[in-house]
């Protein structure tokens, strides 16, 4: 059992996510299903992914995934991490500034995308007295980075926190955070879309190529798919 900052008593999950190696361009392909590449083109969409790995994201500088000899390997931390960022974007872009916070949080927050998967059955039930209205229920956990903007300005950046369902609800429903840039976000469900669409990813081969052993756990598609993108929480 665990407890939370408010007092909640949880039990923690055992299931960790499944191993994923992605090649680049399958990468690509699991970010724009998730609905990240939005209305833009491939190859906008691919040169500002290019654009984030120089200043460091998903992989530290000097390095290209986990693969050898330099290849590039997206696992799921490094899927997570992208998908984050992309949904921090303000304008179509991601602020150096909450880039550079993410970098030095790294560490903290490939723990937290681990946790989220696990406790994604984690269940608040909220009741809401009111006629014709049924329960709501909030599933997973949630991702506070406490980031706050001020004339343009990142003021301040974490330390970043998880939060129960029901103390994500209780964060949104406070006046004092109501005025803030950025909310928490429902960590646990980004993790259960982005494994389910990773392990259907077909093969794509483009840019360096990954190493071929355990790349994921799903079998490899006949043909490979578009890059069209689908909706979804941007």
């Amino acid at each position: 059992m665990s407890t939370t900052k408010g007092g909640l008593r949880f039990k923690i999950l055992k299931e960790q996510p499944p191993p994923i190696r992605l090649h680049h361009g399958e990468a690509l392909w699991v970010l724009a299903h998730l609905g990240f590449q939005g209305k833009a083109s491939r190859s906008t969409f691919y040169e500002y992914i290019k654009s984030l790995r120089k200043l460091g994201t998903p992989f530290q500088h000097g390095t290209i995934g986990a693969g050898r000899r330099g290849l590039a390997n997206y696992s799921y931390c490094h899927l997570m991490e992208l998908a984050l960022v992309l949904t921090l974007r303000v304008y179509h872009v991601v602020p150096d500034s909450i880039l550079a916070e993410i970098i030095r949080y790294r560490r903290t927050l490939h723990r937290y995308y681990r946790r989220a998967y696990a406790d994604r059955e984690l269940r608040a039930r909220i009741s809401v007295q009111a006629s014709k209205r049924v329960p709501i229920e909030v599933r997973g956990i949630f991702l506070d980075l406490q980031i706050n903007f001020s004339g343009g300005t990142l003021t301040s950046f974490g330390p970043p926190r998880l939060l129960s369902p029901f103390e994500g609800l209780a964060t949104f429903a406070k006046r004092d955070v109501a005025a803030r840039a950025l909310l928490p976000i429902n960590i646990s469900l980004l993790s259960e879309r982005l494994v389910s669409t990773a392990l259907r990813a077909p093969l794509i081969r483009t840019g360096p190529r990954p190493a071929q052993k355990n790349r994921r756990l799903g079998p490899r598609p006949k043909q490979a798919g578009t890059m069209t993108a689908l909706r979804g929480d941007n």
